[in-house]
């Protein structure tokens, strides 16, 4: 028997012995996997970092004394992809705070890998797991903060994200809380129909974003070739980590995308906007990446991008309509309802999570319209899931059937009543 198996191995109940809480027996495990995971998410940072730092410089001792702050630097960086912050407003670069989402679904892989390599025990394990995550978060944040930066909120997102990475894995794993597994096989049929759809309209709305983002970079490939030679100036290190960085905007790159694919756009910098109508652009920042932003409207079709995101709903609808037709019609269209809202909240989400701030005065205001995106987005999901749930539903068939039955006897009745009045009439006469 090996030291994993001999942790998770717990010892036979003692006749008449004490019911205090103990600590479970994989409890090393447990804290092993919550300190792995987010010291490989700032080690991916900080590391590459060090090693750009190292190969451009001198090599010198003045310029080994500039190395804690290359790892501040690091941290500052880490910290973008947990809603953190770089900079001050009253500083000459202003604030850097538009998350690196893709940094976030990195954290987001390694926890997952690191609590399951693990084979945590439990809810109790996993606690420890999520609480060993917060210290070594909070350890980095403390040891390595960057002056005038936000680094506090960095160690609330990886508790956040790894709590809930971890709990996902607990349940789906048949080792988390019973009620929430009880209540999954109970839950009501149409729920699950609304969970599945939303899901799969959740990864279709993922590959049309990565479809206009990736249409966007061809685009506007020239201008984004020339802002990166500008940039990098032909150091192998700076292209390495210019690229590096924009890989973990590449994610908030999408949601910009979707947010334009819906019609309201996206703003970078305040007073600007970029939709498929309307474009008014204004200085940005020289990051190689917004070279793909759209320099004009596309036309007048470009009202009729919204409308994407309803055939796709009707499309997703319409592969679960044998599922739908089996239901009640008030269910079919409280499941539509329940897509519309779980997307919404989504999008909401989302557009909140790719906002924020990359440098000083207008450049504080960057990121989709969140509040117009969410609401068209749920719009053309209503429109799309609810007339495939609703349209062709049985019930709704017979009651149309019913109706035209009930207005063709109303209409032949008047019809009769009409002639036997105009035959009244004309006897008189």
């Amino acid at each position: 028997m090996n030291l994993r198996d001999r942790l998770h191995r717990q010892p036979p109940p003692t006749p008449g012995g004490s019911r205090r809480p103990t600590l479970p027996a994989d409890w090393p495990l447990a804290v092993r996997a919550g300190v792995e995971a987010v010291a490989l998410g700032w080690g991916v940072v900080v590391l590459p970092t060090l090693v750009l730092y190292l190969v451009d410089s001198s090599r010198d001792a003045a310029a080994a004394l500039t190395l804690g702050g290359v790892l501040r630097t690091g941290t500052g960086i880490w910290s973008l992809g947990f809603g953190g912050a770089m900079g001050s407003p009253d500083g000459d670069y202003g604030t850097l705070s538009l998350p690196l989402l893709g940094l976030t679904l990195l954290q987001a892989w390694l926890t997952r890998s690191s609590v399951r390599r693990a084979r945590i025990s439990g809810p109790a394990a996993g606690a420890i797991a999520v609480l060993a995550a917060t210290l070594t978060a909070l350890l980095i944040a403390v040891a390595t903060h960057p002056a005038d930066s936000r680094t506090w909120t960095a160690v609330i997102g990886v508790t956040v994200l790894n709590a809930a990475v971890t709990a996902g894995y607990l349940q789906r794993s048949g080792r988390g809380w019973p009620a929430p597994a009880a209540w999954q096989e109970r839950r009501p049929r149409w729920l699950g129909a609304a969970l599945r759809i939303a899901r799969e309209l959740a990864l279709v709305l993922l590959g049309l974003a990565a479809v206009v983002a990736l249409a966007g970079l061809i685009a506007g490939s020239g201008r984004v070739a020339r802002l990166h030679d500008a940039v990098a100036g032909g150091s192998l290190a700076a292209t390495v980590g210019l690229v590096a960085l924009q890989l973990g905007w590449l994610p908030t790159w999408m949601v910009w995308a979707l947010s334009w694919l819906a019609g309201p756009g996206f703003v970078v910098g305040a007073g600007s906007v970029f939709s498929p109508t309307r474009v008014l652009a204004g200085a940005v920042p020289a990051l190689p990446l917004l070279g793909g932003l759209p320099t004009a409207a596309v036309g007048t079709w470009g009202g009729a991008l919204p409308f994407v995101i309803a055939v796709a709903a009707g499309i997703v609808a319409w592969r679960h309509r044998v599922v739908l037709r089996e239901l009640p019609l008030r269910q079919a269209a409280a499941t539509a309802a329940t897509v519309t809202a779980l997307l919404g909240v989504g999008v909401l989400l989302v557009g909140l999570a790719a906002s924020g701030q990359i440098g000083p005065g207008r450049m504080a205001e960057v990121g989709p319209r969140v509040g117009y995106v969410a609401v068209i987005v749920a719009l053309m999901v209503l429109v799309g899931a609810g007339l495939v749930a609703v349209l062709p539903h049985p019930r709704t068939r017979a009651l149309t059937r019913r109706g035209v039955e009930a207005t063709a006897a109303a209409t032949s009745a008047a019809v009769g009543s009409a002639r036997e009045h105009l035959k009244t009439r004309t006897d008189r006469r």
